[in-house]
């Protein structure tokens, strides 16, 4: 069964787990389109949730497009968005700070998946901070609140996915700071807006350009947009 549609191919309904398009109806297969048409039925699906701390995803090799900026992942619940261009990014550093500000709904990071310049076994930290920190001295580093702190197997290829040891939440409109360290390079794009611009955005939150730094809590160097994943609830 089907009712009529309004546009072809526009968004019908926006369900927690995935959206529904308008389409088309036809009284034979393949014969003339008679309208456009939205489905009317039920779905009957499932979502599995996979624990793992650090996981890798298949390789971004040059010859393969980039991977989906959303989606769901398979640890039930969990939202995933990638940044564009990842396979495009070339700069690297070793320390990289950003800021995320959620939109209308509060959004939990549970998770980061990051590009590593090399493959190498690498000492990383993540700390966050409410707030921009243009509000407080982001090369102190009493001022970040640590969420992991481990070794980790970096990879060129591959975005390694990192679990948070507490999770990141940013209550509707908020904004926080996010750094990430590392003994070995990671790997971020160089940007050419101003600090603090918008340079990504998903349907839940915006990312916004930061800085890199040659070492941890050393002086602030280039302006940089996160390059990697964001695992998340809503």
């Amino acid at each position: 069964m089907f009712e009529r549609g309004k546009q072809e191919f526009v968004v019908a309904e926006d369900l927690e787990d995935f959206k529904i398009f308008t389409g088309s109806a036809h009284k034979k297969t393949f014969d003339k389109k008679m309208m456009n048409a939205n489905f009317v039925g039920g779905f009957t699906y499932y979502t599995y949730r996979e624990a793992a701390r650090v996981t890798s995803t298949p390789s971004l090799s040059p010859s393969l497009s980039d991977p989906p900026a959303f989606s769901l992942s398979p640890s039930g619940g969990d939202r995933t968005y990638t940044t564009p261009d990842v396979n495009k990014a070339k700069d690297d550093a070793k320390g990289v700070m950003f800021s995320i500000t959620a939109k209308s709904r509060e959004v939990s990071i549970s998770g980061l998946g990051i590009l590593g310049e090399d493959d190498k076994e690498s000492d990383l930290w993540i700390y966050y901070q409410d707030g921009s920190y243009k509000d407080f001295n982001a090369l102190d580093e009493n001022k970040w609140i640590e969420v992991f702190s481990d070794e980790v197997k970096l990879d060129p290829d591959k975005l390694v996915d990192i679990q948070l040891t507490d999770e990141i939440t940013i209550s509707a409109g908020g904004t926080v700071s996010v750094y990430i360290v590392s003994k070995k390079e990671v790997v971020y794009k160089k940007s050419r807006d101003k600090e603090f611009d918008i340079d990504a955005e998903s349907e839940d939150f915006v990312l916004r350009v930061g800085r890199s730094t040659k070492k941890e809590f050393r002086q602030l160097d280039r302006l940089a947009e996160f390059v990697g994943r964001i695992i998340y609830q809503t």
